[in-house]
């Protein structure tokens, strides 16, 4: 009987630890250098993030877009977010790879649609 709720037990935490292992975002803070394509044309950007306990994140965009300062949101590898420059509103939307880049798409408010890797910068 001690060993069967032993097992319950053990199988239970495993499943708790399992559940919020889960939940935790990856944190994407640092700087990073975004290699971009939007309708055949490359160009590059540096992006600063640091991302809180609560899944928002606060940073700061150098690139043909102009200058400027943003906000967002992760939550676990994905993460989110938005910036108001000279072209208008863009939003990046990506994900934190197994190898350490990121991943994802731009939507450069709804006049075109491109895609982004980036790396950290050192």
């Amino acid at each position: 009987m001690i060993r069967n709720t032993m097992r319950r037990t053990c199988a239970a935490l495993g499943s708790a630890l399992l559940l919020v292992s889960t939940l935790v975002s990856a944190d994407v803070s640092g700087n990073w250098r975004f290699a971009v394509e939007v309708a055949g044309q490359t160009g590059n950007a540096t992006v600063s993030m640091t991302q809180n306990s609560d899944g928002s994140i606060a940073g700061h965009y150098t690139g043909q877009l102009g200058d400027t300062d943003f906000t967002g949101t992760a939550t676990g590898n994905d993460f989110q977010f938005t910036l108001s420059g000279a072209a208008g509103s863009v939003t990046y939307k990506g994900t934190l790879q197994e190898d350490g880049t990121l991943k994802g798409s731009l939507d450069l408010g709804g006049m075109a649609e491109g895609s982004f890797v980036g790396s950290k910068a050192n």
